[in-house]
């Protein structure tokens, strides 16, 4: 038993944050949490005194891939990178990739899709203490269609890639495929529900078109529901994010395009949404000159800027449950995942909103609420110390300096 006495707790759940908090640890999980007054701490109990810090849950990113670095190039070179080298190397690198996240303070991650696995292998590692890495949520391999957006035509005909992604074609096909990933131990779907367009020649072009059919997402989430999975959509616009919708689907991962009938349909049936801003901010940020952007995919960017705003802020009002996560791996690097807290509250979140969106909201979009996300008596000691007030200047999280501990099940990572 260990604990630890914070300056200022932030408990995850939106409240008023706690002075001069203390939080007892056994084992694995939090037993009690209080004022220094009215929690007891045996003599014999080793107590970590934080100073002038800010003590709050460790947070969770819902939208990683553990086995691609990120930067500059990743989303050029993305689907070569991964034939480019071994599985074996993919997944050494995807445990570096995982601890960069770790030690930046998010404890839990949900991969959403890598080839050959390489994300569940990971997962299992670290339950079974091989490694070290945050909690985990893993998808296994992307569900897609012939010639989707999982599946695009970078080879020649005669190339085949083994263990890329899932392919279904039909309902009964992307039945199979879902039951794939189930059996390999996916313990959440990926799909593609509504996919970018990059043709913006013509102003009559819409930036977005649907991938699968109603009937094919509607057989994905059968599937994982029966089999207490949820299902996550990649999903840009159109009448795809209505269909994903009606079919069942649990998290909308970008969706720069919602409609208000669209996000009032998410409210009411509980759906998630997590916009990851951060990965269009840093493609603006890279410039049209960025290696592999073409002037289509540049005008799609553009017109991306122009209303992912909107978008966001029509899901807040309606309020759509919004997480955060920051499709590190792709243009964002593992480690700098806190950037996507800065977004929301650029978006307009307040710095407490911003946190709660990366911590309880984030565990309810992994159905993780009873085990982490908050700091309270039975869950996990997931727990980050901050030098300084995150609530004052949001952007201190993402100093690496300034995460001066990290704690995952009582033990200390960082």
């Amino acid at each position: 038993m260990f604990a630890i006495r914070a300056y200022q707790l932030i408990d995850g759940t939106g409240k008023e944050p706690l002075r001069n908090a203390l939080i007892m640890i056994e084992g694995e999980r939090i037993v009690s949490v209080g004022t220094v007054a009215e929690v007891d701490v045996p003599p014999d109990v080793m107590c970590l005194d934080t100073g002038v810090s800010t003590v709050m849950p460790g947070m969770v990113d819902c939208h990683v891939h553990v086995h691609s670095t990120g930067g500059p190039m990743s989303g050029t070179l993305y689907q070569v990178d991964q034939v480019s080298h071994s599985q074996g190397f993919l997944a050494l690198r995807a445990a570096r990739n995982a601890m960069e996240d770790l030690k930046s303070g998010f404890t839990t991650v949900r991969s959403l899709g890598s080839p050959a696995y390489v994300d569940i292998a990971l997962r299992d590692a670290i339950r079974q203490g091989l490694l070290q890495g945050p909690r985990m949520r893993a998808a296994g391999q992307g569900l897609t269609i012939t010639g989707g957006h999982m599946d695009p035509g970078v080879w020649a005909p005669e190339v085949n890639v083994f263990g890329r992604t899932g392919v279904g074609d039909g309902p009964w096909g992307c039945r199979k495929a879902a039951r794939e990933q189930i059996k390999n131990g996916a313990d959440v779907l990926k799909i593609n529900a509504a996919v970018s367009r990059y043709s913006l020649k013509y102003e009559s072009v819409a930036p977005f078109h649907q991938e699968m059919t109603y009937e094919e997402m509607r057989a994905i989430c059968e599937e994982a529901h029966w089999g207490g999975l949820r299902v996550a959509a990649h999903a840009h616009g159109g009448h795809g994010i209505t269909d994903a919708i009606q079919a069942g689907v649990d998290s909308f991962e970008h969706a720069p395009w919602l409609t208000d009938e669209q996000v009032d349909q998410m409210a009411e049936r509980g759906c998630f949404y997590v916009p990851t801003l951060i990965t269009h901010t840093r493609a603006l940020d890279l410039g049209p000159d960025r290696p592999g952007t073409s002037p289509e995919l540049w005008n799609w960017f553009l017109k991306v800027e122009e209303d992912r705003w909107a978008s966001f802020d029509r899901a807040r009002r309606a309020g759509v449950r919004i997480a955060v996560g920051t499709d590190a791996g792709f243009l964002v690097y593992h480690g700098e995942n806190a950037r996507e807290l800065c977004e929301l509250v650029r978006g307009g979140f307040t710095p407490m909103e911003a946190i709660v969106a990366a911590t309880r909201t984030g565990a309810e979009c992994l159905g993780m609420e009873d085990e982490i996300g908050t700091i309270e008596p039975g869950k996990y000691a997931d727990i980050v110390v901050i030098a300084g007030d995150p609530l004052a200047d949001i952007s201190i999280l993402t100093d690496k300096t300034k995460i001066t501990h990290v704690f995952k099940g009582g033990v200390r990572v960082k």
